[in-house]
């Protein structure tokens, strides 16, 4: 007779949650949450939202997840196995964690975390400590496994998976877009190029300005939409307006997940021009909404920007940029929807967060 297992109970621990004032802040992070309560699992969360900015506020954050770990561990305990998304500082959380329920743990990393703890001070000491001793560890691209590998000296026999955050496909699909060129006030002539994400140095959103700019003036491109803030929005505003873009450069600033849908599936291209990328979930997310994509091939990007798709192009090459851009925006969005849906539905949040599930409950022999 086959007996059914149930899915391991999570105790899941992340330094990165949404909140009713910051709704994107880890907001991959609860789909998955979704989606695992989905699958049948219980999921309790110990998490942060984003706080103020500045050590004080880093430091008053991780207390306070600190302090409300060791509270579900020790009187909680309705939980079979510890998750810690992102090694610092939550391997080490998600350590003291099983050592105060008896619990095994396991942690996923994310990219810029396996930087973190090979840094300098004690956090990052202990995060990486604790990592070195998880049950499993989980990277969200195959590029970012073997960085771990070479660069953490794990032990050889450790377990490690690649499963990436997936993308929500209820959200995401290609009928979001419906009417949204008409509210945007984007004419359906227009040949309009997206991005989304932290306007930051290593998105790489000062090379897509350089390249919309140059196909701009030879009448390939008509519009260029940037979804996202940080430190170097009015840095990219001053690059348009040298460019003699500005009028055709509409910044959009932070956006939630329907809004980003509507953008992406009204798009004719994403873009994200990244100079360092773990995966990209964002371009599975404009995958999902039919929409042929742009990007670097660094890191994860090209384990899921397949033939088909799109172009990957050189980091840091506006010129790389601008003609894998044409090539795409030339061609037409037709000619790519068989293959971005396809790989969307590979990547799907529900089929992830049941592979999770699996190669937790594996390396643990946690299943109910």
């Amino acid at each position: 007779m086959t007996v059914r297992r149930e899915p391991p109970a999570l105790l899941l621990l992340s330094n990165m949650y949404p909140s009713a004032s910051d709704p994107v802040f880890g907001s991959f992070v609860a789909k998955q949450v979704e989606a695992l309560r989905a699958a049948g699992a219980p999921v309790r969360v110990v998490a942060s939202a984003r706080g103020r900015a500045g050590t004080l506020g880093t430091l008053a954050r991780y207390t306070s997840l600190a302090a409300r770990t060791k509270v579900a561990a020790l009187f909680h305990r309705d939980f079979d196995v510890i998750v810690g998304h992102f090694l610092y500082p939550t391997a080490w959380l998600a350590q003291i964690a099983s050592i105060l329920s008896g619990r095994p743990y396991v942690v996923v990393a994310h990219g810029l975390d396996v930087a973190s703890v090979q840094g300098p001070g004690l956090l990052a000491r202990l995060s990486l400590a604790a990592t070195r001793r998880a049950s499993l560890v989980v990277a969200v691209s195959r590029a970012l496994e073997v960085r771990i590998r070479a660069e953490l000296d794990l032990p050889a026999a450790m377990p490690t998976a690649v499963i990436n955050m997936g993308v929500d496909r209820s959200i995401f699909t290609p009928g979001a877009g419906d009417g949204a060129r008409a509210d945007l006030g984007w004419a359906a002539a227009e040949k309009v190029a997206l991005f989304a994400g932290n306007l930051i140095e290593r998105k790489g959103v000062d090379v897509l300005v350089e390249a919309f700019a140059e196909l701009h003036a030879r009448g390939a491109c008509d519009r260029l939409a940037i979804a996202g803030d940080g430190p170097l929005r009015d840095l990219l505003v001053l690059q348009a307006s040298a460019l003699g873009v500005d009028g055709a450069v509409e910044f959009l600033g932070a956006v939630e997940a329907t809004t980003l849908a509507r953008l992406m599936a009204a798009a004719d291209v994403f873009v994200l021009p990244s100079r360092e990328e773990p995966l990209g979930v964002v371009l599975l997310e404009a995958m999902a909404c039919a929409t042929p994509v742009v990007a670097s091939s660094v890191g994860g990007i090209p384990e899921i920007v397949g033939e088909g798709c799109g172009r990957l192009v050189e980091p840091d090459d506006a010129a790389a940029l601008a003609a894998g851009m044409e090539a795409v925006l030339s061609h037409g969005k037709d000619e790519y929807v068989v293959a971005v849906l396809e790989v969307a539905a590979a990547n799907d949040v529900n089929a992830n967060a049941a592979r999770l599930l699996d190669e937790v409950a594996k390396a643990t022999g946690s299943a109910r």
